[in-house]
């Protein structure tokens, strides 16, 4: 019988096969995949004064975090396209979701040179998304993952392959948003609102509500980062450092973003209930320090 060094070693040297096809992971760069005006960063006096040791190590967890972030949802968007295979209708919606998930573990692939520590413990958004990703039945999952989710992906990664500094992570951020737009496309032929049974709709009116959320609180990352390397005092000055970053005119754009992407035909109930909960609308400074401090 293989050991488990064996059997995992083995299965590697399969999956790297595999992904030669469609090309290896580029060699990562020496230097941070981002500079400090992509985060903000340079509105911020702390950051601005900090030692250069201290200003990388903040860049560096920044970019981490977003990184980290991104190869989990892509190796969630495995065992998504994994349940959709299993709850496909047909023969031709079965082929769909597994050419999607071999896009989804390639993308986990090319990441994974960018993210040396892959920590397996989650944060609360990768909880929320793993979570739907196990409990959701199909049609909801496709409306989330592919075309709120997915159709989200396109803008996110161009945006990231655009300013990043390092050539191979660069090219493989616009190689996948070219897929993302792919992905999007076929969550919307997959998708019926009029599918969507009342359960359904309950479902997707708490998961979007969730996710929301945790887009509304801001650049909670960056702000831990900066109190990890520099430390940022009380409340008070964690809403200052909040403010410094922009967070509400980001954040704002992000909001607007998804509420274009969730206001599908059909679909206005969902937006309205979003509306009235007033989820479309970036925290303030102030809102967002609260939340940092409670979860410090």
């Amino acid at each position: 019988m293989k050991s488990v060094e064996d059997r995992e070693s083995a299965l590697r040297r399969a999956g790297e096969r595999l992904l030669r096809k469609h090309g290896l992971p580029g060699a990562r760069g020496e230097g941070a995949p981002w500079g400090p005006d992509f985060f903000r960063l340079e509105r911020v006096a702390r950051f601005r004064d900090a030692a250069p040791k201290a200003r990388r190590a903040v860049l560096d967890a920044c970019a981490a975090s977003l990184l980290a972030e991104s190869w989990f949802v892509e190796r969630c968007g495995v065992t998504f396209c994994a349940r959709m295979t299993l709850l496909a209708d047909n023969a031709e919606e079965k082929r769909l979701f597994a050419l999607i998930g071999a896009d989804e573990a390639t993308h986990s692939a090319w990441l994974e040179p960018w993210v040396p520590r892959r920590d397996e413990r989650m944060d609360s958004f990768n909880r929320l998304i793993s979570a739907l990703v196990e409990t959701g039945s199909a049609q909801p999952l496709a409306f989330l993952m592919q075309v709120v989710l997915e159709g989200f992906g396109i803008v996110h990664y161009g945006r990231l392959g655009a300013a990043c500094l390092d050539p191979a992570l660069a090219a493989t951020l616009k190689r996948m948003a070219q897929d993302e737009a792919v992905h999007h496309a076929a969550g919307l032929a997959v998708f019926d609102p009029a599918r969507l049974t009342v359960q359904e709709r309950r479902f997707l009116a708490e998961a979007a509500f969730e996710f929301l959320e945790m887009i509304r609180n801001g650049p909670q990352a960056a702000v831990a980062a900066l109190d990890r390397a520099v430390g940022i005092g009380d409340g008070a000055d964690a809403a200052g450092i909040f403010e410094d970053l922009a967070t509400e005119p980001e954040t704002s754009g992000k909001l607007v973003e998804m509420r274009r992407l969730m206001a599908r035909p059909g679909m206005e109930w969902l937006v309205g209930e979003l509306d009235r909960k007033g989820v479309f609308a970036p925290c303030t400074p102030a809102e967002c320090s609260r939340i940092y401090i409670a979860a410090r």
